[in-house]
């Protein structure tokens, strides 16, 4: 009887310690929420919590993309994240990459001055030169189409809208 009940009490020792093996590691961490204003070319775009760990601080990715005009979707199937715009303007190489007839030359001495060529003739001219971010003006192509354009976080964005009106194709 002593036999079989050390053997039992061996059994039961070796199986928790084999259990014990193959949990895995926890490891805690220590991070604090923190309330930030997110604030864009001098406009709040979102008040929200956000995690702040080490030194950085972490927002949610759908909420970070809404800051930009994104819109995210995620697909469980293939566990990946997309992110589409929702704005209603493109950028020039947007533009460009979308017609492939158009191409478009920046001055070297002036930053944001762009000649746009339809083959060999000029389609438009953009000087965005004296634009700062959050500033609009609006170009006039060779066909008499007028088409508004604005800084945007440092980038020259034209309106989807009027690049279409003008007979332009937008992916």
């Amino acid at each position: 009887m002593k036999k079989l009940i050390l053997a039992v009490a061996v059994c039961s020792l070796l199986g928790s310690a084999s259990v014990a093996a193959a949990a895995p590691v926890v490891k805690s961490i220590k991070a604090t929420i923190k309330y930030f204003n997110f604030v864009v070319n001098g406009q709040t775009k979102l008040t929200a919590d956000a995690l702040v760990f080490n030194g950085a601080t972490y927002v949610p990715i759908r909420d970070a993309a809404s800051l930009f005009n994104y819109e995210t979707k995620y697909d469980a199937a293939t566990k990946s994240i997309s992110f589409s715009s929702k704005r209603d303007w493109i950028t020039l190489s947007e533009l460009i990459a979308a017609n492939t007839r158009l191409s478009a030359s920046q001055s070297e001495d002036t930053p944001n001055v762009y000649v746009i060529r339809a083959g060999n003739e000029i389609a438009f001219s953009l000087n965005a030169s004296a634009l700062k971010d959050g500033e609009t003006t609006s170009v006039v192509t060779n066909r008499s189409h007028l088409i508004s354009v604005i800084k945007e976080l440092g980038s020259v964005v034209l309106s989807k809208k009027d690049v279409i009106a003008a007979g332009y194709l937008v992916d």
